[in-house]
């Protein structure tokens, strides 16, 4: 039986198969979070979960958000709404052992 090395996140727990992509992804969770916060700090009255979506949607295309600022705001039309897949259908959990 193989062994697989396993990063985890530190925010949000997602594990992933090499220290790169936690890596991104984590910052990707800091920067949603500043957005996030920046955001309810300057609009009243928008939900925390509402926040944390807004956050996590701008930080995970922040490079169609930069072109769009530079003028090119077609690329807005490129969003992607959706949370990234889980690779965990790929991870063999580890088992307990008494």
């Amino acid at each position: 039986m193989g062994v697989k090395a396993l990063w985890q996140c530190d925010r949000d727990g997602k594990m992933f198969t090499s220290k790169k992509e936690a890596d991104a992804h984590d910052q990707m969770l800091e920067l949603a979070e500043a957005i996030a916060a920046a955001i309810g700090e300057n609009i009243a009255d928008i939900e925390e979960q509402k926040l944390d979506d807004i956050g996590r949607l701008i930080a995970r295309n922040k490079d169609l958000f930069t072109k769009a600022f530079k003028g090119k705001t077609e690329e807005l039309s490129k969003l992607d709404f959706a949370e990234p897949a889980d690779d965990e259908k790929n991870i063999t959990p580890l088992k307990k052992v008494n």
